[in-house]
């Protein structure tokens, strides 16, 4: 008698705790992009909004790391070699570049790459690690190199621009600053991706010794990441640089990897939760549809209200809402989407959608058309990336 597979034996395909990391990185995006578009400098000083503010500026790492992470978790199951691999890929990579640059297309800028753009760049350098199982050490020697080559060889190679000097491609390139219409410099933005690759491969490889042992694992990253942030505190208390837009100073690098700490610890003490897990969650294009969903309801509440006048608890309670709106909003366009699969016309509509509004914000200028125009268009991205044309395999 042949025994049965048993459920350890099987390879864990889906992990919680990474929808769950996703969520989160979701949630302090809101609150992140919330303070940024709806309060003033003055208000952003507010203790609470101030740290809500700042915790939020982390969402890019997690998003990257969690980018990592699939990666890394899909480099050790069995391999299914498909003739449409590659092209589902490449597919996947022109579908966010389009995408991201419904975030920075204007009149006035044709050239750019922000958010989703970086992930596609992440999804380039992932992709041959992934295919040729490299393991969890080699991408650590590459966040080693990213963070030399960030910080020690491209100050003395590529001089700084100066007051008032526009930021060259040469001055991403090396991560010294951003021109109009590009943000998250390669160095050192790459080094989340990688840690995610890495921390992907052993979450893999070693799936019975992170379920048994969650609750002691989440505690000791909750530990280390608190110890973390008070380092970091201390520092930046005593001078130390926090700057994150344009170029990313040595303290913020090291203060995402304390970030990445905290959330692993979370969404290992959470994932078991069904109901609080279910709630903080986004797979699937959810991840990707929240993105333009919450830049929709952000813009909408700066049309419609007087934000500039809104207390610290106020604005809480306000992004607090358009968390929940955006969370269960990006849930029922991932449902959408696969609805859509196998319809007709579904595909063709979908890049008509797509073409009409890149057109589109060419020549829109009004702040609230424009952020809505790009709105509908990523949406229509998000559905492409799981309706497929006619006859594709």
């Amino acid at each position: 008698m042949v025994p049965a597979v048993t459920e350890a034996a099987k390879p864990r395909t889906q992990w919680v705790e990474l929808d769950v990391l996703r969520g989160l990185a979701g949630i302090i995006m809101v609150y992140n992009h919330g303070a940024a578009r709806w309060l003033t400098e003055l208000q952003r000083a507010d203790p609470l909004s101030g740290a809500l503010f700042l915790i939020g500026s982390y969402a890019p790492v997690v998003f990257f790391a969690t980018t990592g992470i699939g990666y890394g978790i899909q480099s050790e199951l069995p391999r299914k070699r498909t003739a449409g691999h590659a092209f589902g890929f490449v597919r996947k990579v022109w579908i966010l570049l389009v995408a991201d640059a419904l975030l920075w297309l204007t009149p006035e800028t044709f050239v750019g790459l922000n958010f989703l753009g970086f992930i596609a760049l992440c999804m380039l350098v992932l992709e041959p690690l992934r295919r040729r199982r490299v393991g969890w050490l080699w991408p650590l020697v590459g966040v080693a190199l990213v963070a030399a080559l960030r910080y020690g060889v491209a100050p003395r190679l590529v001089e700084a621009p100066g007051p008032g000097q526009t930021p060259t491609l040469l001055h991403w390139l090396a991560g010294l600053g951003s021109p109009p219409g590009f943000s998250y410099p390669v160095l050192p933005w790459l080094a989340y991706a990688l840690v995610g690759f890495s921390l992907g491969v052993l979450l893999q490889r070693h799936p019975q010794a992170v379920l048994q042992r969650r609750r002691g694992l989440a505690v000791m990253l909750l530990g280390l990441g608190t110890a973390g942030v008070a380092a970091v505190g201390w520092l930046a208390s005593h001078g130390a640089n926090m700057l994150r837009w344009g170029t990313v100073s040595k303290l913020f690098f090291v203060s995402g990897m304390v970030a990445l700490v905290l959330g692993s610890g979370l969404s290992l003490l959470v994932a078991p939760s069904r109901g609080l897990a279910a709630r903080l969650s986004l797979r699937g294009i959810s991840s990707l549809a929240v993105v333009p969903i919450h830049y929709g309801v952000i813009a909408v509440v700066l049309e419609l209200l007087d934000t500039g006048r809104w207390s610290s608890t106020s604005f809480t309670l306000a992004c607090t809402a358009a968390v929940v709106v955006s969370l269960v909003l990006a849930r029922r366009w991932d449902a959408l989407a696969k609805s859509l699969q196998g319809r007709r016309g579904a595909w063709g509509a979908l890049v008509l959608v797509a073409a009409v509004t890149l057109g589109l914000e060419l020549v829109i200028t009004t702040p609230l058309p424009h952020v809505m125009v790009a709105v509908v268009g990523q949406l229509a991205l998000c559905c492409l990336l799981v309706v497929q044309r006619p006859g594709a395999a």
